[in-house]
């Protein structure tokens, strides 16, 4: 990784700051004992400008002790959490529901998954944005927080609602159905809340936010579907309380902790600003998601049940490998809508975009060639199947890790609306290819599909990064020595971790 030498240079220029502002401060101390023109030296303005000064100084030194990896690892954490709750969510719901059943789940859960993609309108990214850069009171923008949070619900349920009601393939459990339009407002309202806290870069709480509902999950699937035997209802139950148990301890941060001073008055200006950023933001993730999930609803569609469970367990499988990139996608969000030193932030963008490349790749061998001996045991025999399409899914989803951490730069600028040029016409094609490709292959055909609109997608968008951020494309790629600095800085950390 680039070598972090701009908070060095900063830190020394600040020493010798502090060193003109001691000095400053002696001088007025000492021409105020004398009587030498103390009420001009001593004046309100004069102390007023040196306090700070002070103030500045002592918080610019807190903040440059904190590292883009330090941050990285704080929310990697809470992402690697992730990642083992929903990997052991789906053994348990793959061992107790079958190929069928686990394919009903994955079909119902798409849709909210996808409409929630758009119907947030991007708010927790414009909320990301807009508090970071502080320049609207945070009040104001949590209070349009609470109002866009109903507005996106409401909107979110009738779209769902909408779905499900017209669905002609296979019919829903009315029970089943409206636990999850319930489930809706709760998960938005821990989206909203990461957004708060990511825009204060409060790292911790976001990581929190980010692991808990995913962990209560966990727990509860367990007592649910495992004790209780309650099936898909059982699976829905689970997410739903725990998202609730999450929602009352986040508003409790919001009202309680930070004492936030939420009022119900339309804030038309920041509202409409949230929504302009934020919508872009929403349609670039909703494309995002059709090109995700597309696959699931055309194989319900052209295929059976059982191939989309096939296909749906190789998906998240495959998709572990997304959680390095978010977690440094979010800081790098979070930085970006922070910063002003764009240049230094281009070049260490590109550093972790080398860095999660080669990550992703290590991970994408490892799984290959451990599918077939982990999916039977670990999954059962009946789900076997999966293993060739995880298999064949892995290179799209490690070029996506690419795109993914130099979007989340651009989203961070305020420019979302470079993924929609990017990744529509990759849609297109995913549409197109499943058409043809899904009768005759089912799974494989899907994820061929799947391939071949990442390529293109992230093909086009580094192209156009590259000219955004007057970078050519050989040196966003160009591995450096100093890139490798990443791993020595974690094994230097991790090895003073074990011994204190």
């Amino acid at each position: 990784m680039v070598p972090d030498n701009a908070p060095l240079m900063r830190r020394k220029k600040d020493d010798q700051g502090m060193k003109g502002l001691l000095k400053g401060i002696f001088m007025l101390s000492s021409e105020g004992a004398r009587g030498r023109r103390s009420e001009k030296l001593l004046s309100e303005n004069n102390l007023l400008i040196l306090l700070t000064k002070l103030i500045y100084f002592f918080i610019s030194r807190r903040l440059a002790k904190r590292t883009y990896l330090r941050d990285i690892l704080s929310f990697l954490g809470s992402n690697l959490t992730v990642t083992i709750c929903n990997l052991s969510i789906g053994i348990l719901l793959t061992r107790m529901l079958g190929a069928a059943g686990f394919g009903l789940y994955s079909s119902i859960i798409v849709v909210p998954v996808m409409i929630i993609g758009f119907t947030q309108l991007g708010i927790r990214r414009s909320a990301i944005y807009h508090i970071g850069n502080k320049l609207i009171p945070e009040d104001h923008i949590v209070s349009a927080l609470f109002i866009l949070l109903l507005y996106t619900s409401t909107l979110s349920i009738i779209i769902c609602g909408f779905v499900y009601f017209f669905s002609t393939t296979q019919p829903f459990d009315p029970l089943i159905i409206a636990l999850v339009l319930l489930t809706i407002p709760l998960l938005l309202s821990n989206v909203f809340a990461g957004g708060i806290f990511l825009g204060k870069e409060d790292i911790k709480l976001a990581g929190i936010i980010n692991a808990g509902p995913t962990l209560i999950t966990l727990l509860l699937t367990v007592l649910f579907v495992w004790a209780f035997k309650w099936s898909v209802l059982g699976a829905f139950l689970s997410i739903a309380l725990a998202n609730l148990i999450m929602v009352f301890f986040t508003y409790r941060l919001i009202l309680v902790k930070f004492k936030y001073n939420i009022t119900w008055k339309y804030h038309e200006g920041i509202m409409k600003s949230m929504i302009k950023l934020g919508l872009v933001n929403a349609i670039a993730i909703f494309i995002m998601q059709l090109n995700y999930r597309l696959d699931i609803l055309m194989l319900k569609k052209l295929s059976s049940l059982e191939e989309v469970g096939f296909y749906s367990l190789a998906m998240q499988i495959a998709e572990q490998l997304w959680h390095i990139p978010y977690a440094i996608e979010m800081i790098v969000l979070s930085r970006s809508a922070n910063t002003q030193d764009d240049k230094f932030v281009h070049r260490t963008v590109a550093s972790i975009f080398r860095v999660s490349l080669l990550i992703g790749l290590l991970g994408g061998i490892l799984i290959f060639f451990l599918a077939p001996a982990l999916v039977p045991v670990v999954f059962g025999r009946d789900f076997i199947r999966s293993v060739p399409m995880i298999q064949m899914v892995l290179p799209g989803i490690l070029v996506l890790v690419g795109f993914r951490i130099l979007n989340s730069r651009l989203t961070g600028m305020g420019k979302p609306q470079i993924a929609i040029y990017t990744f529509a016409p990759a849609l297109f094609i995913n549409f197109i290819l499943n058409l043809f490709l899904i009768p005759r292959y089912g799974g494989i055909g899907a994820a061929w599909s799947t391939n071949i609109s990442y390529a293109v997608g992230s093909f086009i968008f580094v192209i156009i990064y590259s000219r955004m951020v007057d970078m050519p494309v050989r040196e966003i790629f160009r591995y450096r020595r100093s890139d490798f600095y990443f791993f020595r800085d974690l094994k230097h950390r991790l090895t003073f971790k074990t011994k204190v």
